[in-house]
């Protein structure tokens, strides 16, 4: 029989992390509150959902839910000046774009207030490990949170891509029994927009409810 440890490593650990594609919806501005999936939360006015895919993914989640800010709208100049200006257009969506992903995953073992302080060691193996096997590093965590009455821990870290890009990232898992959430709020290093994905993913976290 396996140990606990690798058991608990095993039901206790999936996420989803470094978005390496997205096509963004820029033509359908949302409100700044979501509701879905039995969850609520604020984000953003400015910011839209992102369908995005994912180059290091631990588990299936049950649902997925990604945003972040808008791509720059440009207008290009027309070949024929006399010809009609054309109308804005986004660009392209990042390669590693700046965002904030939720998720849900189902778990072997109900998580409570109350035994969460024993799995604490296994979790911060699991997501020590998972840097290092994307080439990065664990920062900090976990650090002990409670997050709509659910606990969780929280870890800042960072991954590398294939591609060499470093991605920073914090990410927060929170427990209701056999149900995980996920959160990931990650931007590349050092990008101009870290400071707007930090305070979004404050949003998003401090106004997040359950049942909504």
């Amino acid at each position: 029989m396996p140990s606990l440890a690798k058991r608990t490593a095993a039901l206790l650990f999936a996420t989803l992390f470094a978005v390496v594609a997205a096509a963004a919806r820029a033509d359908d501005q949302p409100p700044n509150t979501f509701k879905g999936h039995g969850v609520s939360f604020s984000y953003p006015g400015s910011w839209i959902e992102i369908p995005a895919s994912f180059e290091i993914k631990v588990g299936t989640p049950q649902w997925t839910e990604s945003i972040g800010p808008a791509p720059q709208v440009t207008s290009p100049a027309p070949a024929d000046p006399s010809q009609p200006q054309p109308s804005p257009t986004p660009q392209p969506a990042a390669t590693h774009p700046d965002l904030v992903t939720l998720a849900a995953y189902h778990i072997a073992v109900a998580v409570t207030p109350r035994n969460i302080g024993r799995y604490k060691q296994y979790i911060a193996a699991s997501v020590a490990q998972l840097a290092a096997q994307a080439h990065g590093q664990l920062e900090s965590g976990p650090l002990r949170v409670n997050i709509a009455r659910l606990p969780g821990y929280s870890f800042r870290l960072t991954v590398q891509l294939s591609d060499g890009t470093t991605i920073d990232s914090r990410i927060v898992f929170l427990f209701r029994k056999k149900t995980e959430y996920f959160f990931n709020c990650e931007y590349p290093q050092n990008d101009p927009l870290a400071a707007e994905i930090e305070s979004g993913c404050d949003q998003v976290m401090q106004s997040f409810r359950r049942g909504s």
